[in-house]
């Protein structure tokens, strides 16, 4: 069982200094990945390329035995999947088990949205050695940035973009102009890809225009093609994930609420004409609140 510690210590290590993850974000894999070893050890499993599917399935079981919500269920398989892939790259072990299993159906929620942890995994993901992959990087960092909607990524032009204040001015629904912020990271995906990559697609066709982000021909990005490229970046990802281009506008807003910033600030980066809109992510959170709480609490074992 010494072999099994030592990985997860690698892996630990591997998303602390070379992904950069949060402590927050590294105890709640290890928490997740803990309890998955404690089942091998309790099973007499001596090999972490022992795992099978139907072995899983027995795990699965426990899971549901310990009366967890499937929300709970499939992020402690989303932790493991990443655990395995990691191993599968080390060359530690053969295959990916966790790839058969299939994310629980979850009770109807709206709006959809990745914990933190899934979302930066989801990024990080993406292949950025061509010049669409970088393209990819800098769409879906920048609209999970700054929370925007398919069609106000589709019609970003370049004048939108204050490089100096890190502000993009956007023009949303029922023309209502607003201004939202992009961190630093987001901003040297952007400069990037708009120095380089941009400029190589739209000679293609010799084309110039003002739209930020293109497709393979230089043209004008549409709502299918955002679609498309999120279809892609998910598939490689996780293919059991159900992931759309609103997902990274929904977990924007969740995740802010989560960190404690007030819904009328988030009614504004978001757009919205009505609190009562932007209130739907309170439910979320509280909701994810809740789950935390009973998982954690000592006396609600």
């Amino acid at each position: 069982m010494n072999d099994f510690h030592k990985q997860l210590k690698d892996y630990l290590d591997f998303l602390k200094y070379q992904k950069n993850y949060s402590d927050l974000t590294i105890t709640a894999y290890q928490r997740d990945i803990e309890h998955f070893l404690l089942y091998l050890r309790t099973e007499g499993i001596e090999s972490l390329d022992a795992v099978e599917y139907v072995f899983l399935r027995g795990y699965l079981t426990q899971l549901y035995q310990e009366n967890l919500s499937a929300k709970t269920i499939n992020h402690k398989m989303s932790s493991l999947r990443g655990f395995y892939r990691y191993l599968l790259n080390q060359e530690l072990i053969h295959d990916n088990p966790f790839l058969l299993i299939d994310s629980l159906k979850e009770p109807q929620r709206n709006p959809d949205f990745l914990y933190i942890d899934e979302m930066t995994d989801l990024l990080d993901s993406i292949e950025t050695n061509t010049p669409l992959g970088r393209r990819n990087q800098a769409m879906l960092e920048l609209m999970y940035a700054s929370g925007l909607r398919c069609s106000e990524v589709v019609e970003l032009t370049i004048p939108q973009i204050d490089f100096y204040r890190h502000l993009l001015l956007i023009h949303g629904k029922g023309q209502k102009d607003r201004y939202v912020p992009f961190h630093d990271y987001a901003a040297q995906c952007l400069k990037d890809y708009m120095e380089t990559d941009r400029l190589e697609l739209m000679a293609k066709k010799h084309l110039d225009h003002q739209y930020v982000f293109v497709n393979k021909f230089g043209g004008k990005m549409t709502n299918r093609g955002i679609e498309d490229i999120v279809n892609r970046v998910t598939q490689k990802y996780d293919a059991t994930k159900k992931i759309h281009p609103h997902t990274f506008r929904h977990s924007f807003a969740t995740h802010l609420l989560e960190q404690g910033v007030d819904i009328r600030v988030v009614q504004e980066l978001l757009g919205h004409s009505h609190l009562s809109t932007t209130q739907v992510y309170t439910h979320i959170t509280n909701q994810h609140l809740k789950e935390v709480y009973d998982h954690a609490h000592p006396r609600n074992k």
